[in-house]
């Protein structure tokens, strides 16, 4: 082959990858771990396939500065009750936070920190209106993780559908989820029409596989949440230790508070002559036991630092159940005993083949020989997926 050609080839490749412009649209921006955590990776992992990533700054309803333009047909169906419910758990959050105050600024400041060092992203659209009438160019269109389709969201769900994207472009979810294993029928004809519309649709738990089969005929493919794809050394990069401890600890990271957790802390923590550590959501100290630290101050980089050096974690959180394997960490999740629907963690789990680390709350205490955790295999498997999902990405990105 001749020199010319060999330099064209080149240059096609090059601007087929390294030009490559996508736009992803997740929910961000809310000051939550996992949310802020899967946003980023999911632009690093394709930055780091060679393509140019931005993030679609799309306020998210939760965000004090988004401005509720139109709402969610189906919603009205919910009730007084669920809308009440949108309004004041963020307003009791927030007084709740008060008592914290420089605590909670200083959290708010490194959230804003990791922004600005961590993520690019495009101009802020505050309204469904402004991101219709001023649509971002790029190639590809992509939906990102993280419950963009739960039918619980408050204001309208249509953007994390790309239904803004212009007509011809392609629109691609990748480890979208829906937080719930089934729909209501009056949510049904909007959500078929909506995933026809997708050119490849990739989703975070098995369920969702199914229900997107189920409502629009289409074949979804199960693939790992982002926070997944980067290895435990790629994160660690990006980490920041909040204090300095010279001593062994267990962390507590929950979503909702969890009576059975703290009494798992207890135990381990005696047994095991652990230190007791809980990252507090929203700056909030559930209680103010002397043997727990509660850190009320945490961003995403400390939060993955108090991950990464954990002995032992107890979580009902998808990502803090999704951290501890990506760390390699001894840990429990806990789902209610009540509740069926932990579709989310129960699929991470099953996939992993660790569906023992799985405890319902107030089951019996576990053996104490039993905590420990081999990983060889685990790390296998995490590796196979993490090639699978990337395929996908590639195959979606490229395929016709």
């Amino acid at each position: 082959m001749g020199y010319l050609p060999s330099m064209l080839i080149r240059f096609y490749f090059i601007k087929l990858f390294l030009y490559m412009k996508i736009g992803i649209i997740t929910i961000l921006k809310v000051n939550n771990y996992g949310a802020e955590l899967q946003a980023y990776a999911t632009q690093a992992v394709l930055n780091r396939m060679g393509y140019d990533a931005e993030i679609i700054d799309y306020l998210f309803y939760k965000n004090p500065k988004h401005k509720t333009t139109r709402l969610s047909k189906p919603i009205f169906r919910h009730g007084i009750k669920k809308q009440l419910s949108e309004y004041l758990y963020p307003m009791i959050e927030k007084i709740k936070a008060g008592k914290y105050r420089e605590d909670n600024l200083k959290r708010i400041a490194r959230f804003e920190k990791f922004h600005r060092e961590h993520t690019r992203m495009s101009q802020t659209y505050r309204t469904m209106d402004e991101l219709y009438t001023n649509v971002p160019d790029y190639d590809i269109y992509m939906v990102g993780s993280d419950q963009v389709w739960n039918p619980g969201i408050y204001s309208s769900i249509e953007p994390y559908f790309l239904t803004f994207a212009p007509k011809g472009k392609k629109r691609i979810a990748y480890a979208s989820s829906f937080g719930i294993s089934t729909l209501t029928d009056s949510y049904i004809p909007f959500y078929r029409k909506a995933l026809k519309e997708m050119d490849a649709i990739g989703v975070r738990e098995e369920q969702a596989v199914d229900l997107v089969k189920e409502v629009s005929g289409k074949n979804a493919t199960l693939v790992l949440d982002p926070t997944l794809l980067l290895t435990a050394t790629e994160w660690k990069q990006v980490a920041h230790p909040a204090v300095t401890l010279n001593e062994k600890y267990l962390l507590i990271y929950e979503l909702t508070p969890c009576p059975y957790i703290k009494t798992l802390a207890t135990y381990f923590g005696k047994m095991l002559n652990y230190r007791i550590i809980r990252i507090c959501k929203q700056a909030v100290v559930e209680d103010k036991e002397t043997e727990i630290l509660n850190v009320t101050d945490a961003g995403p980089a400390e939060f993955l630092h108090f991950f990464s050096e954990a002995s032992l974690i107890l979580t009902n959180s998808f990502h803090g159940t999704a951290f501890s394997i990506n760390f390699g960490k001894d840990f429990y999740t806990i789902t209610p005993a009540r509740k069926t629907n932990n579709c989310r963690q129960q699929s991470l789990l099953r996939l992993m083949g660790l569906e023992n680390r799985l405890l319902q709350e107030n089951a019996p205490l576990p053996n104490l020989t039993k905590v420990a955790m081999d990983y060889t295999l685990v790390r296998s498997i995490l590796e196979k997926e993490r090639v699978k999902s990337t395929l996908f990405i590639n195959k979606a990105i490229h395929g016709e």
